[in-house]
C-alpha cells in the first residue's frame, strides 16, 4: 500500500492524497499535528491512518528511560482515545537515531530503550492499544524479538544498522521525503500494521 507519514496536519489534503493513490497516512498523536476533524476527513476520503507518538527528541540515548516511557505512553493513549482510535490498534513509538550501530548485541537497545518500550507498552495497554516501534532495522529486530513491539516501521535511513536485513520483515518501510512535512511509506501487508 502506498502511504505517507506527515509531521504536519493534512487538513484539506485528504481527497488529493486519495486521488494520488495513497491508502494510508501516519499521524502524530499531538494537537499541533492531528485533530479529530482531520482524522474524519482522511476517513471520508477512504484513507486509513496509523498512529505515531513522538514529542521531544528521541534522538539519543539520553531520551530513553522507564519514566519517560510511562509519561509518553500515557500521553499517547490519552490522545489516541480522544481521536477515536479503536482498541486493538497500534501506536508507534519512535527511536529516531541509530543506537548500537556497531554492536550486534544492542546494549543500549536492550537497556534504556527496552526499559522505555516496556513502560510505554504498559502505559498504553489499559486503553487497549499495542506498542510498535519506528527505528533502525536493529532497533526493530531486537524490540520485536523481546516482545516490546508488535510491528517494526523501518526508517528511511538506509545506512542505519540492519536496514537491508530487516526490510523484508518490516511492517512499514519509510521512503524518501516528498516535501517538508511528508515522507513516503510502503506498507507491504496493511493487515498487520494497526491501520484504523
Amino acid at each position: 500500500m502506498k502511504a505517507i507519514d506527515s509531521s504536519a496536519k493534512t487538513t484539506g489534503q485528504a481527497d488529493n492524497l486519495a486521488a494520488a493513490g495513497y491508502g494510508a497516512v501516519g499521524v502524530y498523536l499531538r494537537s499541533d499535528r492531528c485533530t479529530a476533524a482531520m482524522i474524519a476527513e482522511l476517513h471520508s476520503a477512504g484513507l486509513q491512518v496509523w498512529s505515531i507518538y513522538e514529542k521531544g527528541y528521541p534522538t539519543s540515548d539520553a531520551y530513553f528511560s522507564a519514566a519517560k516511557g510511562t509519561s509518553d505512553g500515557a500521553a499517547a493513549a490519552t490522545f489516541a482515545k480522544s481521536m477515536g482510535q479503536p482498541k486493538g490498534t497500534q501506536i508507534y513509538a519512535t527511536v529516531d537515531y541509530d543506537p548500537d550501530d556497531s554492536n550486534l548485541n544492542g546494549p543500549t537497545i536492550n537497556g534504556p530503550i527496552s526499559a522505555y518500550m516496556k513502560a510505554f507498552q504498559s502505559a498504553i495497554k489499559p486503553a487497549g492499544y499495542l506498542a510498535s516501534v519506528y527505528g533502525s532495522g536493529r532497533t526493530c529486530r531486537i524490540l520485536m524479538a523481546n516482545g516490546l513491539a508488535k510491528t517494526g516501521w523501518l526508517t528511511q535511513s538506509t545506512a542505519f544498522a540492519e536496514y537491508n536485513a530487516f526490510k523484508p520483515k518490516a511492517g512499514i518501510v519509510q521512503l524518501p521525503r516528498i516535501n517538508n512535512s511528508w515522507d513516503g511509506d510502503d506498507i507491504p501487508d496493511p493487515t498487520v500494521v494497526g491501520l484504523w
